[in-house]
């Protein structure tokens, strides 16, 4: 028997708090944003300052966040 979108829904929304928090905690996670995080501000910002790109990392990887 199938569940329904809006049962699939409700179990989604009951359980998407310990998800986000689990791949939070998933060190894969980290280094996954690391690297992202890393590639886009080569790609926008180019070279720059090493303490500069280190800090403005630092600052979006703690500004970004799973919705």
């Amino acid at each position: 028997m199938a569940l329904s979108n809006q049962t699939i829904s409700k179990i989604a929304d009951a359980v998407k708090e310990d998800v986000i928090n689990h791949i939070y905690d998933n060190p894969k996670y980290a280094e996954m944003m690391h690297d992202c995080v890393s590639e886009a501000l080569d790609s926008t910002l180019g070279e720059m300052d090493e303490d500069l790109y280190f800090d403005l990392g630092m600052v979006l990887f703690d500004r970004i966040e799973l919705k």
